[in-house]
Protein backbone atom coordinates (compact mmCIF):
# COMPACT_ATOMS: atom_id res chain seq x y z
CA UNK A 1 0.00 0.00 0.00
CA UNK A 2 1.18 3.19 -0.52
CA UNK A 3 1.71 5.89 1.48
CA UNK A 4 -0.10 9.39 1.02
CA UNK A 5 1.75 12.54 -0.51
CA UNK A 6 1.68 15.46 2.10
CA UNK A 7 3.04 18.57 0.80
CA UNK A 8 5.11 20.51 3.17
CA UNK A 9 6.91 23.86 3.34
CA UNK A 10 10.80 23.49 2.27
CA UNK A 11 12.46 24.98 5.09
CA UNK A 12 10.63 23.07 7.66
CA UNK A 13 12.26 20.04 5.96
CA UNK A 14 15.72 21.71 6.87
CA UNK A 15 16.19 23.86 3.12
CA UNK A 16 17.70 26.97 3.06
CA UNK A 17 14.37 28.27 1.46
CA UNK A 18 13.35 30.99 3.80
CA UNK A 19 13.94 34.53 2.80
CA UNK A 20 17.14 35.02 4.69
CA UNK A 21 19.10 31.72 3.57
CA UNK A 22 18.02 29.89 6.54
CA UNK A 23 15.72 27.19 7.50
CA UNK A 24 13.64 26.20 10.38
CA UNK A 25 14.04 22.40 10.59
CA UNK A 26 10.78 20.27 12.40
CA UNK A 27 12.00 17.70 13.97
CA UNK A 28 8.77 15.66 14.15
CA UNK A 29 7.91 16.69 10.09
CA UNK A 30 11.45 15.55 9.22
CA UNK A 31 11.74 12.24 11.67
CA UNK A 32 8.58 10.72 12.14
CA UNK A 33 5.86 12.07 9.41
CA UNK A 34 8.16 10.13 6.10
CA UNK A 35 6.79 6.94 8.17
CA UNK A 36 3.06 7.99 7.48
CA UNK A 37 3.26 9.94 4.57
CA UNK A 38 5.41 10.52 0.79
CA UNK A 39 6.66 14.52 2.31
CA UNK A 40 6.61 16.76 -1.04
CA UNK A 41 8.86 19.53 -0.29
CA UNK A 42 7.36 23.25 -1.34
CA UNK A 43 8.53 26.64 -1.90
CA UNK A 44 5.81 29.05 -3.09
CA UNK A 45 8.40 31.79 -3.25
CA UNK A 46 10.69 29.88 -4.94
CA UNK A 47 8.33 28.55 -7.28
CA UNK A 48 7.51 32.11 -7.88
CA UNK A 49 11.11 33.24 -8.91
CA UNK A 50 11.75 34.73 -5.38
CA UNK A 51 15.76 34.23 -5.12
CA UNK A 52 17.09 33.42 -1.90
CA UNK A 53 18.29 35.42 0.52
CA UNK A 54 15.65 38.10 -0.47
CA UNK A 55 14.88 41.84 1.57
CA UNK A 56 11.60 40.40 3.99
CA UNK A 57 8.25 41.39 3.37
CA UNK A 58 6.19 44.22 4.85
CA UNK A 59 2.57 44.26 5.68
CA UNK A 60 0.58 47.71 5.80
CA UNK A 61 -2.45 47.14 7.69
CA UNK A 62 -4.99 49.98 7.52
CA UNK A 63 -4.05 53.34 9.40
CA UNK A 64 -0.24 52.98 8.23
CA UNK A 65 0.81 50.37 10.80
CA UNK A 66 3.90 47.96 9.56
CA UNK A 67 4.21 44.33 9.89
CA UNK A 68 7.57 42.53 8.99
CA UNK A 69 6.82 38.87 7.33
Amino acid sequence: MSLPRVGVSACLLGRPVRYDGDSRPHAWIRDVLPGYAELSPICPEMEAGLGVPKPPMQMVLPGGKVRAL
